[in-house]
């Protein structure tokens, strides 16, 4: 389209962002610079890019409603601005009969005559109003046909200089709009649409409304609510949100436009909005007052967004600081001061929650979306080049499928386990629904009757019988299961008769607590196909405060499902009487195009079947009360008992975890699996499912519990040193083994070998343990053989927090409270069975605890281990650990070759691989919050506010490739449950630093495993952070570059960067005399390794000079007989703000560390040295710090310095 260079990849700021419905999907359209991207929302695929404007940035996007047509293209019509431009396109979106297809046809480019700051169309319409910076109202019309749009003045509104602007074409014949000026008011005038017309003759009849006052800054953004008819204001229907340079958030209330505009009497008077003082002001202009105010975020405020459902009102303001925070707006009971404003009750805006997913500074774009279910999409666009969008679900904090959170008290889980306590050899008692679906077994005789309004679909009666014939289950995590089969006669109104027999299957999952029915493949009517509805069982449903019916009692359920066009509505009920299923019913509403038809079912019991008095209902419910009589058995928190309280977790799955109680008790808590269905909501919480599985005195006041690493085996300790276990497959708890004191720490984890059978210590076969005991020096290990303990000498102060066992090297590595690493070699085991420390590495995570340590996945044993630690310093980081064999036994060799400070710390608490993408996960705390990262997409995928780090929690991540996980915590005594099916937000493009870039640096070709080549781009910005992308030309037009790493280290600007000239090292400077010696390498699973290895010494008292350049040479890199193995050598001259000029020579050594040493110092003059370059001798080899230094400086001169 354009002539001259073209950018292969680039990344710059979003500036403008908007949904577009195009049935099936939901596209997303983006301003990046002076193109328009086009996402499919679903997938986040990028569908087409095309060039706007030739060098004016996209600033915002507007749609027509339906579709129209052109000469060239059918589509829906696009009108895109920036500054003063404006471009009518077309898009067509061909989603049907093969792979989608985006089409955009660009019209002819309009230039306005002023600053455009917002567009809206006509609904149903193609013409649309356009408002300045000099609040004038401008009219463009494009007809389909023509080729050339008109742009006409229409009208002027109050004379101001606006900062933002919103235009609404109403639906009561005007068109509204909201300015927000320079001088921080914010002004509501109208205009009526019919001026519109080809006819209408000037001036406008303008109508000024109201000018609110308030705001001590320029007012940025400025926003017009929908009809809000249940707002909580006394007749309040419509809200003006405004944000400003002052950092507040505004509302104003603009219900009463009418008496607005009656107050006014006239058109506008240009000079109005000028008027500096109340008493200037037209007494016949509405002034008005805010109706709340909150103030937010770090910085200035740019935009505000409404969010409504039926029940509540939102406010999103987006910021400079790159941050989105939500506001729930809500009546205060009492107004403050005894005041009201114009018989309005005062509101108030309430923080919700803050979306921090954009890194630098400033969300330039947002867009929003509904949802039919009343969930919101937001998406938002910033300063750093990313695109994310997330959901907003305002009613609850559930949302079906993706994500839930619930809550219990004691009390509530004591009710609970009441009635599933374990008892006699069947271990456990069934649940309702569970003795609901096993009283279903058996024949039935069945009577079913069917009345159809269309005479298409015959009428008439079915009889026969029917076998719900239990079988194993086909499917995965499915406890029970049926095949039931019908088979009778049907006798149409018609008088047709005719054989007739069906087949489902139903299902029972315990852990969901669910019954599920299945269609069955026609090809053999037994295999399940797919499925067809889940029961869902009313609330009153139950024993003690159901239906009552006859004697006995009626249990409901109900479901749906959609069947093509077809809707089916089943309904259940079961009618129980003495705790035996008599009859139960079931009933079809099914309405559809060409289906409209009721079906009822009445099945009862067939008197030949043997199992005629199936379920003893009765029996279980009514011995229950007897069966739970010992007082140490009882949860509840009663007058009779002592206070209990959740103690330790231990997931087991992504709705299933274990815990302790402060009374001794085990209990084990089922939700919802969150795959399948949504949660059902009762008293506010998810449904869950509390069993309870022992009582053990030693558990009383104080336990720990563990999760073996590779299985759902759980070690669980209390006061006395007894260490017990739980194994899911079985569901019981049994002794394992005893400490001699209580226990300060336990972990365990699978070997790779076949378990080897032991006696004593049931429950831990085929797995490592490692246990320490408060006040002992020593851990101990349950190794190969559950009859062997080897004892592993700690040093001194040295409190183990973590543990792993490596398999490659035979080793076990300890991490400590004060941050130290130590090393154990197994390979060769002593005969006391005493293990003392073969190697101990300081100050690993500085003083502060390591509270993780793992292998890098599919590891070889015959390379160097890596191995993953993380700690409370909040950093993490990647080792390489050798091991050499010697006639005492390994000696261990131990480098770091990452480190890294994700953004969320401070406290990393623990970390995982994805089995699905192998993207490392880690999680930890940030203040009161929650959080888990994704480290290898830099990005936050869980946010939960919990209170913080001193608290009993557990988190287990899903490792399904979607960045979902369940989190289990404590707060005031009550236990919730978080769980995330997916991230918390998807990212369409990941952008950059989003402050300006100040230095850049491509390495050397760099030759990769595989034998293939690439180089490495560093970029450092103001941001402080240094980003390292990989470089592939070959993917043009995609993406060329592709960050790999962000380095943190620096707390000034990045001024200058280097490469060495063998890539393995980059040099960075940064203000304040920061200057490092970066290590970079591939690494497994992290992709690039960086290291900082040295820092060099500041040469100023305050430390305050810029480094304006440097440069660098390698000196004797692994060259000469007298030159160390493993060590490299740089010369690196520094120029400094100061004028002066210093030489170092830079050595780094793989295993006695790396330092800085001043060569040599120079003093130009008093201007500032701005370059530096190095000029070699000739003919000197290998390479010497004796090089010619030119520099340049302020003063506009060169300057030659003499080699040393």
């Amino acid at each position: 389209m354009f002539d001259g260079l073209e950018i292969n990849d680039v990344i710059n700021p979003v500036t403008a962002l908007k949904f577009l419905k195009s049935e099936p999907r939901l596209l997303l359209l983006a301003g990046e610079g002076p193109c328009l991207k086009v996402f499919d929302h679903g997938t986040a695929r990028l569908l087409d890019i095309e060039r706007i404007f030739e060098s004016q940035a996209v600033h915002g996007i507007t749609t027509t409603e339906a579709s129209t047509s052109s000469d060239d293209a059918t589509g829906i019509t696009l009108l895109i601005w920036g500054n003063r431009c404006l471009r009518f396109a077309q898009l067509r979106d061909d989603a049907t009969g093969g792979p989608p297809e985006i089409a955009i046809f660009l019209k002819q480019e309009l230039q306005a005559d002023d600053w455009i700051l917002d567009v809206c169309f006509r609904p149903n319409g193609s013409d649309a109003v356009i408002v300045t910076a000099q609040n004038v109202v401008f009219h463009i019309h494009y007809a389909p046909g023509s080729h050339q749009p008109t742009l006409s003045r229409v009208a002027d509104g109050p004379k101001s200089m606006l900062y933002s602007a919103y235009v609404e074409w109403s639906g009561d014949g005007r068109v509204l709009i909201a300015s927000g000026t320079v001088l921080g008011e914010v002004l509501v005038w109208s205009i009526a649409d019919r001026l519109f017309e080809a006819d209408a003759a000037l001036p406008a009849h303008s109508q000024l409304h109201y000018r609110f006052t308030g705001h001590e800054g320029s007012v940025f953004g400025v926003r017009m609510s929908p009809p809000l008819p249940n707002l909580p204001l006394k007749g309040g229907k419509r809200l003006v949100a405004s944000c400003s340079d002052d950092r507040t958030i505004k509302l104003w209330d603009v219900s009463d436009l009418e008496a607005a505009e009656a107050r006014r009497g006239g058109r506008i008077d240009n000079g109005e909005a000028f008027s500096q003082s109340p008493d200037d002001q037209d007494s016949r202009v509405s002034v008005g007052k805010c109706v709340a105010t909150v103030m937010g975020h770090v910085s200035r405020i740019w935009n505000v967004r409404f969010l409504v459902s039926s029940n509540r009102i939102d406010v999103v303001s987006f910021g400079e600081d790159g941050t989105a925070q939500s506001w729930q707006l809500s009546q205060i009971s009492e107004v403050r001061n005894a005041l009201t404003f114009s018989g309005l009750d005062c509101l108030q805006l309430i923080h919700r929650q803050t979306y921090a997913y954009h890194s630098g500074k400033n969300i330039w774009a947002s867009a929003l979306c509904q949802r039919q279910d009343g969930s919101h999409i937001i998406t938002t666009g910033g300063g750093d080049g990313r695109i994310v969008s997330y959901d907003v679900n305002q009613d609850n904090d559930i949302k079906k499928g993706e994500t839930f959170t619930g809550r219990w008290t004691m009390e509530e889980v004591a009710a609970s386990t009441e009635a599933t306590a374990t008892s006699g050899a069947s271990g456990k008692q069934a649940s309702l629904y569970e003795r609901v679906f096993d009283a279903l077994a058996g024949d039935w005789i069945i009577k079913r009757e069917i009345k159809s309004a269309l005479p298409t679909y015959p009428s008439g009666i079915f009889s026969g019988k029917a076998q719900l014939k239990e079988r194993p289950p086909s499917m995965e995590k499915v406890d029970k299961e049926y095949l039931y089969a019908e088979n009778g006669t049907f006798n149409a109104d018609q008088g047709l008769t005719f054989q007739a027999s069906k087949q489902y299957v139903y299902t029972y999952q315990r852990i969901s607590d669910t019954i599920s029915a299945y269609f069955v493949k026609p090809e053999d009517g037994e295999s399940i196909d797919y499925l067809f509805h889940k029961l869902r069982f009313e609330e009153s449903s139950g024993l003690s405060n159901s239906q009552n019916r006859r004697d006995g009692h009626v249990i409901k359920a109900s479901s749906y499902h959609l069947c093509v066009k077809d809707h089916y509505t089943p309904r259940y009920s079961f009618h129980f009487t003495k705790g035996a299923l008599h009859d139960w019913k079931l009933e079809y509403q099914v309405k559809g195009p060409q289906k409209d038809y009721v079906t009822e079912a009445f099945y009862t019991r067939d008197p030949k079947d043997s199992n005629c008095d199936p379920g003893e209902m009765h029996n279980d419910h009514t011995s229950m009360e007897g069966r739970a009589t010992k007082p140490d058995q009882v949860l509840r928190n009663g007058s009779h008992t002592q206070r209990d309280d959740f103690k330790s977790y231990a997931s087991l799955n992504q709705s299933t975890f274990l815990v302790t109680t402060a009374q001794g008790k085990v209990v084990i808590g089922s939700s919802v699996n969150i795959q399948n269905e949504s949660p059902v909501s009762i008293n506010g919480s998810p449904r869950a499912r509390w069993e309870l599985i022992a009582h053990e005195e030693a558990l009383k006041s104080w336990s720990i519990t563990t999760r073996a690493v590779g299985s759902n085996l759980v070690l669980i300790s209390g006061i006395d040193g007894v260490v017990f276990c739980y194994d899911s497959a079985d569901r019981k708890i049994r002794p394992a083994f005893e400490l001699r004191r209580k226990a300060a720490f336990l972990y365990a984890q699978k070997t790779n070998e076949a378990a080897c059978s032991g006696k004593g210590q049931a429950g831990i076969e085929g797995r490592r343990v490692l246990a320490t005991s408060v006040g002992t020096p020593e851990a101990l290990v349950f190794d190969r053989n559950e009859s062997r303990r080897v004892s592993l000498s700690l040093p001194e102060s040295f409190i183990v927090t973590s543990a792993c066992y490596v398999e490659a090297i035979n080793a076990w590595m300890l991490g400590s409270r004060n941050g130290a690493l130590a090393l154990y070699d197994t390979l060769l085991l002593p005969r006391d069975q005493k293990l003392e420390c073969s190697f101990i590495l300081q100050h690993v995570h500085g003083e502060d605890a390591i509270t993780v340590i793992q292998c890098l996945p599919e590891q070889k044993a015959d390379q160097s281990v890596y191995i993953l630690t993380a700690g409370r310093d909040g950093q993490y980081a990647v080792h390489t650990v050798t091991a050499a064999q010697q006639c005492s036994g390994q000696e261990f060799t131990i480098l770091a070759v990452h480190r890294a400070t994700p953004t969320f710390g401070p406290n990393i608490e623990g970390a995982a691989f994805d089995q699905q993408t192998h993207e490392l996960l880690l999680w930890g705390f940030r203040s009161t919050q929650f959080v888990v990262w994704n480290a290898s997409k830099n990005m936050e995928t869980m946010t939960v506010e919990c209170g913080g780090a001193h608290r009993h929690w557990d988190y287990l991540p899903r490792r399904d490739g979607r960045d979902g996980g369940t989190f289990v915590w404590t707060k005031a005594s009550v236990c919730y449950v978080h769980s995330q099916a997916c991230a918390s937000h998807q990212v369409f493009q990941s952008g950059g630093h989003g402050r300006e870039i100040k230095a850049m640096a491509l390495s050397p070709v760099l030759a990769k495993s595989d034998g293939s080549t690439n180089r490495y781009m560093a970029t450092g910005a103001e941001d402080t952070s240094i980003r390292i992308w990989s470089y592939d030309p070959s993917y043009v037009p995609k993406e060329v570059f592709k960050c790999l790493g962000t380095l943190t280290k620096h707390t000034t600007g990045i001024q200058q960067m280097q490469w060495s000239a063998d890539g393995q090292f980059l040099f960075s400077a940064a203000g304040c005399e920061e200057f490092f010696a970066w290590r970079v390498q591939a690494v497994p699973f992290v992709g690039i390794g960086a290291v900082c290895e040295a820092v060099c010494a500041k040469v100023s008292t305050d430390g305050d000079l810029r480094i304006m350049d440097f440069c660098l040479e390698a000196v004797n890199c692994g060259e000469g007989k007298d030159h160390e193995q493993g060590s490299r050598d740089y010369c690196i001259s520094i120029v400094y703000s100061d004028s002066s000029l210093r030489v170092f020579n830079y050595t780094s050594h793989s295993t006695r560390g790396s330092h800085f040493t001043l060569l040599r110092t120079g003093t130009y003059t008093t201007n500032c040295l701005t370059q530096i370059l190095s000029l070699p001798q000739q003919n000197t080899s290998p390479p010497t710090s004796s090089s010619y230094l030119l520099t340049a400086s302020s003063d506009g001169h060169i300057a030659l310095w003499p080699p040393l």
